[in-house]
């Protein structure tokens, strides 16, 4: 695994939450534009990412995270079986999984991706503009390495 300067980042949903992140990782330098790809099913969706992010995007939830070290999943809850679905084996060995969605269990990923190394978060809406604080929980098959990353 790489350190998060050099890793290849996946956001699955393009939506407020996930985009706030990504936002602060590019605004804070810690990834650049062309790190990231965003996964995401509405076509102006992705194109005000495109335009105002400069990052890539696409439709298919496997493509993006088969790209990816770091694989960040932020849909909203009842999506997320869907979401979820057909992604068996799209997460590549010893790539970071994180997750933001609410009520989701480190298992439930587990059990439908495949992957041991899983971090759960739970920002607080003031991340949005960067002020936010998160806590989080990380499966023992995290490496100090993507611990760091986190």
């Amino acid at each position: 695994m790489t350190r998060l300067e050099q890793a290849r980042l996946a956001l699955i949903g393009g939506g407020v939450m996930g985009t706030a992140v990504v936002s602060g990782l590019l605004r804070q330098g810690l990834v650049t534009p062309e790190q990231v790809i965003i996964s995401e099913p509405l076509a102006a969706r992705r194109e005000a990412l495109a335009a105002d992010l400069g990052v890539r995007t696409t439709t298919s939830n496997v493509e993006a995270a088969r790209q990816a070290d770091v694989v960040l999943f932020a849909v909203k809850p009842q999506v997320l079986p869907g979401v979820l679905a057909g992604m068996q084996g799209a997460v590549q060995p010893g790539a970071l999984v994180l997750t933001i969605v609410a009520g989701a269990t480190i298992q439930t990923f587990g059990e439908a991706l495949g992957v041991s190394a899983i971090v759960r978060v739970m920002p607080n809406t003031p991340a949005q503009v960067g002020e936010g604080a998160a806590v989080w929980t990380a499966t023992e098959a995290v490496t100090e390495e993507q611990r760091t990353m986190t």
